[in-house]
């Protein structure tokens, strides 16, 4: 089967075949039960095979299920800007992580969920400009985070994580009564936050 067009909208049968491989999964388990809804819930929202990418781009290949195209492997972005205002911004699941991000929310919020993250190099800067925006900041267990001497005018910075000898995070910038978390997942069971 040739590889489609990323822009190409999808079909029924398609979003079908994607929520099979989806279910073969869940019953292997490489997917939790929340996940396999979640991702269930966004394969029949998903107008294009790029939709649909992402929700099996941390699952092995399977013949039998729709093939869903590759992105061109080219230069990764140096920087990312998330700039909210009045709104969120996230981060989760399968993504690339630049060598600079720059947070600057206001009267918003930002989540950065690193867990399933491919960081691009050892150190990342993380500045951060929030301004009655709070940031939660989930890392793989690996991961560890440092401040290097955000400005605090209200608010603060919690940094809940180890040393754990892989990728660093470097926390510069201000808080305007605002307050950053960086942690670790939280698990309970199978449920995972």
């Amino acid at each position: 089967m040739s590889t489609p067009d990323p822009n190409i909208r999808i079909s029924n049968a398609e979003r079908e075949a994607v929520i099979a491989r989806l279910h073969a999964a869940t019953e292997q388990g490489r997917l939790g039960l929340h996940e396999f809804e979640e991702r269930s819930r966004e394969a029949y929202e998903a107008k294009t095979y790029a939709d649909v990418e992402r929700l099996l781009a941390d699952l092995p290949d399977d013949d039998r299920a729709v093939a869903i195209p590759k992105r061109p492997k080219g230069p990764v972005a140096d920087e990312l800007v998330l700039d909210p205002t009045y709104t969120k911004a996230e981060r989760k699941g399968v993504w690339t992580v630049p060598s600079r991000i720059e947070v600057k929310p206001k009267y918003g919020r930002v989540r950065l969920d690193f867990r399933h993250a491919r960081f691009t190099t050892d150190d990342v800067d993380l500045h951060l400009e929030l301004e009655y925006a709070p940031l939660l900041v989930i890392l793989p267990r690996n991961a560890t985070a440092v401040d290097e001497g955000v400005r605090l005018n209200g608010g603060g910075v919690k940094i809940s994580t180890g040393n754990g000898g892989g990728p660093t995070l470097h926390l510069t910038g201000r808080t305007v009564f605002a307050r950053a978390v960086i942690r670790y997942e939280r698990r309970f069971l199978w449920w995972r936050w």
